[in-house]
């Protein structure tokens, strides 16, 4: 390797060049002992000693995808390489996308152990991330190269060194770079093409690259298993399908620290089906749940659902759907016609299920109170990997009204706010997503049903058909339920021990309930 590059001078006479451009660029992160060096542009008479190179690998927290098929080319992919799997770099060689600069390029920046970047929007301001000192210029790159001109949180502007050819490399202080030892996680998805641009790039994070079959990583076994392995290391998903990067990295977040639900996995549905007793625990008047103790409950949910197991290939677990806040007939201090059922009673439940390997929902109707009042009063219970919500707006009431008098309503608004603050819970604490289940027998219980928000990635919206009597009737309520149902969103069914006539057996309720619920309660 040539070392006819590193002429003092005229290096810098070719980075002062760049200086004076206009395009904003890097800023360099300067380490204590390079701050005290009196330099050029730090007011010194002496030279600043060299800057020993080195990179570090981006947190675990970082994750980035790049889908080669996006506008921008190899400029675009080197950029988002970067993003994803670099926390600092000090030195980077930036070329044109000119096929034979990029190729030759790529080779300079394999040799010397260092990243590689394209000419293109947003290059500046990455090199300031990074904080550059020193930028590699290809030299077939031309004289745009937004590489670096100094600001007020700058002790000095990164050198810019003209490299002519691979055999024309600088020989400078600490190149070429060792790799990390823990490296990065490079994600293909079904056999997506990496572009060779950012090769030099992954090679100089020592990423490991597994090939998996879908986009999520917290349902895509293959990947699920890759972060989990790799856990402090930064990851990089190559492939279509796989959503903006900010999604991405808390899907990775996800799969590397929230615990598994019954049955394995970290979605609630597809996955698994549940079965649940509905009720109150010091009550049978309201349901199966509280007709025995806590572990009985557990045992006879646990039965009822290998019940339908039978029936299915899909997994089915155990459940409790637990009514937390009771409507009240009689109006309480906080003027809510509504019971909150004290934590420490609700707890020995929670508990009993989590031990039967059981999901549990708790259960909010808010009399005059409102829906997102009544859930934070439960927060404590929601962090529980194995606990999600239920809002039944049957007994949502309005100013004057009071319980059995009318059928309640809830609005739209009202119930996205629940959902958009239990998946910041979700997200917060790192649990898996969790069920948020609608209780309705009337298109009217819930206004403005297609304006739900469906888009959160930390819950699984069910609407749960809780009609009763005659199964004509609920089969009724079944089709208008199901009816502009928005997209993404699971639906359940309830099965009335003493109302429906006759209650369905787990085999009708297969083979009558089309398509098969996935969450049957039975009250």
């Amino acid at each position: 390797m040539s070392t006819a590059l590193p002429r003092r001078t005229a290096l810098r006479t070719a980075a002062a060049a760049v200086v004076g451009a206009s395009v904003a660029g890097a800023v360099s992160a300067c380490s204590g002992d390079d701050e005290q060096a009196g330099g050029e542009g730090s007011g010194g008479s002496h030279p600043a000693p060299p800057v020993r190179h080195a990179l570090t690998v981006g947190v675990a927290g970082r994750a980035g995808t790049l889908d080669p098929a996006t506008r921008g080319g190899a400029a675009a992919a080197t950029l988002a390489a970067s993003r994803a799997l670099l926390e600092a770099a000090s030195i980077v060689l930036v070329a044109s996308e000119r096929p034979a600069d990029l190729s030759a390029a790529t080779d300079a920046a394999l040799l010397l152990g260092i990243p590689l970047l394209v000419q293109g929007p947003g290059l500046a301001a990455e090199l300031r991330r990074l904080g550059t000192r020193t930028v590699l210029r290809w030299a077939g790159s031309g004289s745009a190269t937004p590489a670096a001109s100094a600001t007020s949180t700058a002790r000095r502007a990164p050198e810019v060194v003209e490299v002519a050819g691979v055999d024309d490399l600088p020989d400078l202080p600490g190149l070429p770079l060792q790799r990390p030892s823990h490296g990065a996680t490079l994600l293909v998805l079904d056999g997506a093409e990496v572009p060779a641009a950012v090769g030099a790039t992954l090679a100089a994070v020592g990423a490991g690259r597994v090939a998996v079959t879908g986009p999520d990583p917290r349902t895509s076994a293959d990947a699920h298993t890759a972060v989990r392995r790799s856990a402090d290391a930064p990851v990089l998903a190559v492939g279509r399908g796989l959503g903006p990067p900010g999604r991405f990295a808390q899907r990775v977040r996800t799969a590397r620290h929230a615990p598994e639900l019954p049955a394995g996995g970290l979605l609630p549905f597809p996955g698994r089906r549940m079965v649940a007793l509905y009720g109150h625990p010091d009550t049978a008047a309201l349901g199966m749940l509280g007709e025995q103790p806590a572990a009985q409950s557990a045992e006879r949910a646990t039965a009822l659902a290998g019940r339908f197991q039978q029936l299915t290939d899909v997994p089915v677990v155990p459940a409790f759907e637990i009514i937390a806040t009771v409507a009240s007939g009689s109006r309480q201090e906080d003027g809510s016609y509504s019971r909150r059922t004290a934590l420490s009673t609700l707890l020995p439940w929670v508990e009993a299920a989590e031990a039967a390997g059981a999901y549990v929902v708790l259960d909010l109707q808010p009399g005059r109170d409102d829906f997102l009042s009544q859930a934070r009063t439960y927060e404590p219970l929601l962090r529980r990997p194995w606990v999600g919500l239920a809002l039944d707006p049957e007994w949502r009431l309005q100013q004057g009204e009071k319980p059995l008098r009318q059928i309640g309503h809830v609005g739209i608004e009202e119930v996205n706010a629940v959902g958009a603050w239990l998946a910041a819970l979700v997200r917060t604490h790192d649990l898996p997503p969790k069920v948020l289940t609608l209780h309705q027998f009337s298109t009217s219980m819930v206004r403005d049903r297609d304006r739900l928000d469906t888009s959160l990635d930390e819950v699984q919206w069910l609407v749960h058909a809780d009609g009763q009597g005659g199964q004509g009737a609920k089969q009724e309520t079944w089709a208008a339920l199901r009816r502009d149902l928005p997209d993404g969103v699971w639906l359940g069914w309830k099965n009335f021990e003493d109302e429906d006539t006759p209650m369905l057996t787990p085999a009708e309720t297969v083979a009558q309930v089309h398509p098969m619920p996935y969450f049957v309660s039975y009250q």
